[in-house]
């Protein structure tokens, strides 16, 4: 059975790191280090190193994700080849895009105080970061994501 992939992301890759999560897929994010700290992460985490930095090379242990471009577009395009992911709609919008957590299910009425009345009044479904308490629902910003995703 074919386990689903996590990603080490590289500082310089932030924003990718954030579409990835969008995406549905867990993409911790690691801060500049050294080299051997990051396969030592990415090794005990069993994650893929997706980078831009020209001294991370396959270490034969760790799989990496060498990124050929500099536009996310391109980026996200590339990780999703070379990882071999597809673009599930029941995985979209699953994970905090901040926290790298899944988001749960909340009830409508737990969120009054916390969003717009408007977003109140026309929504119905939310979700919440459980870490950092961000309030997700599917608003004008899903349509410009699928947009984005259907252009790869």
């Amino acid at each position: 059975m074919a386990t689903t992939p996590q990603f080490l992301v590289t500082e310089e890759c932030g924003r990718l790191a954030r579409w990835v999560r969008l995406i549905g897929y867990d993409a911790a994010q690691m801060p500049a280090t050294p080299v051997s700290a990051l396969y030592r992460r990415a090794y005990n985490e069993g994650r893929v190193i997706v980078t831009r930095n020209r001294r991370v090379g396959s270490s034969g242990v760790v799989r990496v994700v060498q990124l050929a471009d500099q536009g996310v577009a391109e980026q996200l395009r590339q990780v999703m080849r070379d990882a071999g992911l597809a673009v599930d709609p029941e995985r979209l919008l699953t994970r905090c895009d901040q926290c790298n957590v899944e988001v749960q299910p909340v009830e409508k009425t737990q969120v009054s105080a916390c969003v717009p009345p408007y977003v109140f009044e026309t929504q119905q479904r939310f979700r919440r970061c459980p870490s950092c308490r961000r309030i997700y629902w599917a608003g004008t910003h899903c349509a410009r994501i699928s947009e984005m995703l259907k252009r790869l």
